[in-house]
């Protein structure tokens, strides 16, 4: 076995040792407001899974309808989890007024992580029609996604408000931190995702986003992988000798 196989397979062993069990808490949300016009859509979490990630992908468009009125279509709606943890949260919505759009992941809930580092990033897409379009963020500082932790504690707020010429695109992305990660100087065992923002009449927006925690090995974690490996490494050594 050679030092590259044994060293991946101490890195194979640390992540399995700081890997912690999720759960989802919630459905995910869809709700847009028109004056006192509201429609919401919700999505029982059950998922498909494969391995240690969850996902949900709409398989046909949703009307938002009140009592008769059409308020907005949800045309995309892509959600997954991961226990590292992570969430990442997309969609695609028609406004046919004016409307409030609320998007709502639900809570990811885990093992607590002492003190992780994390990132969130995001990207918005808004398509005009003849009149042109404005997409204004209704969280702190006018940004349209919260990514938060710990039943509500901000980690970024990110894309702020802008706006399409008639019958064009234009797009938004953000990151927090900038470039890397950012440390959380607490212990962390929850996390949600939020869009919220207001959108013009006849136009549409998409967005992605991804919020992601990342445990950082403490001692004892080390020790224990290095010793799961001791005997991998060993077993090297001795071959070596023998060579």
């Amino acid at each position: 076995m050679s030092i590259k196989v044994s060293l991946c397979m101490l890195a194979l062993l640390i992540c399995a040792v700081v890997a912690s069990a999720a759960n989802m808490n919630g459905p995910v949300t869809i709700r847009v407001s028109s004056l006192d016009n509201s429609a919401v859509w919700q999505q029982t979490y059950n998922p498909v899974q494969s391995g240690n990630t969850w996902s949900y992908q709409l398989d046909q468009p949703v009307d938002l309808v009140y009592s008769g009125n059409q308020l907005g279509r949800l045309t995309s709606l892509a959600f997954g989890v991961q226990g590292d943890p992570a969430i990442s949260l997309d969609f695609a919505i028609h406004a046919f007024v004016p409307v409030n759009v609320f998007i709502d992941s639900g809570t990811l809930t885990f093992a607590p992580i002492n003190n992780p580092t994390a990132f969130a990033t995001g990207g918005l897409t808004l398509t005009a029609d003849n009149n042109g379009a404005t997409l204004d963020g209704n969280f702190s500082g006018g940004k349209a996604y919260e990514a938060t932790y710990n039943g509500g504690t901000v980690f970024a707020d990110l894309l702020p408000s802008f706006s399409a010429q008639p019958t064009t695109t234009n797009t938004e992305n953000d990151r927090f931190p900038p470039t890397g990660l950012a440390t959380v100087g607490t212990s962390v065992s929850s996390m949600r995702s939020q869009y919220s923002f207001s959108l013009s009449g006849g136009d549409d927006a998409s967005g992605t986003s991804r919020f992601s925690m990342e445990p950082v090995p403490d001692a004892s974690t080390l020790a224990l992988a290095f010793a799961g490996c001791a005997p991998l490494l060993g077993g090297l050594a001795l071959r070596r000798r023998r060579a």
